[in-house]
């Protein structure tokens, strides 16, 4: 698939059926998330990729316990905000059935003479964001969560996940159980500034045109 298109079209994909994904696709999807860019290319970031069911339980029961309430409780303004929150609620309560959990993390290691935890989080995301559209290519369907955080405890237990190693994100992927589609998003002239900050371009919250 096109890199434009696979991009102008990876949705945020928060329904995913339980059959399995191939792991020469997982290995693909994860070898184009390393060729993302890092600093001082010092590629601080590993990644955990969980299969096995009995930790997904045990990962997806604390995650649902922690958030089901709090999402089915958050206020749903227009469509978008409805469409992302019955997503997500959706999301937790199946999480134990999505055949792919991937963790990605690091360690705190560049500069090397002196670590900095901002540049653990640059290595990470720019990692996430190819996995992502590279899953997309191959038609598997992912979103981009820090889940992680409500439930890290049971998270480093069950993945004996050292204190040192801090955990960036959590990216459920399988086949898609939903359409794939055009984004939403503000259109060029509303985002950038030429030769110098112009004013505000636009409103919050963001209007699509």
């Amino acid at each position: 698939m096109d890199v434009f298109e696979a991009m102008s079209t990876c949705r945020a994909i928060r329904y995913l059926k339980s059959d399995p994904v191939d792991a020469a696709l997982v290995e693909q999807v994860i070898t184009a998330a390393t060729w993302a860019p890092s600093p001082g290319n010092s590629q601080g970031r590993d990644f955990i990729v969980v299969t096995d069911a009995t930790k997904k339980a045990k990962i997806g029961d604390a995650i649902d316990k922690a958030m089901r309430q709090r999402v089915a409780s958050m206020e749903r303004p227009d469509r978008t905000h409805r469409l992302m929150l019955d997503g997500t609620g959706h999301l937790v309560s199946t999480l134990k059935d999505c055949p792919v959990l991937i963790f990605i993390c690091g360690k705190k290691v560049y500069p090397y003479e002196a670590p900095r935890e901002s540049f653990v989080w640059s290595s990470i995301y720019p990692a996430a964001q190819n996995l992502i559209v590279a899953a997309r290519s191959l038609g598997l369907g992912t979103v981009f969560t820090t889940f992680q955080g409500v439930a890290e405890p049971v998270i480093r237990e069950t993945l004996s996940i050292p204190d040192d190693v801090l955990i960036g994100c959590m990216i459920p992927m399988g086949w898609s159980d939903a359409k794939f589609g055009q984004l939403k998003r503000v259109p060029y002239d509303k985002v950038v500034h030429h030769d110098g900050w112009q004013g505000d371009l636009r409103t919050y919250p963001p209007t699509y045109e």
